[in-house]
């Protein structure tokens, strides 16, 4: 089962739409550990 081109760079925009939303939390997660890490010192 092959797809067409179309089809193989609409799902490359949406995995990299998805890799920069992974990107974006893990970066919102390691800012909310180092802001619970300093109240809790």
């Amino acid at each position: 089962d092959l797809v067409t081109r179309e089809e193989f760079d609409i799902q490359a925009q949406v995995l990299l739409r998805a890799r920069e939303q992974l990107t974006a939390l893990e970066a919102r997660v390691a800012e909310l550990e180092a802001q619970r890490d300093a109240v809790a010192k």
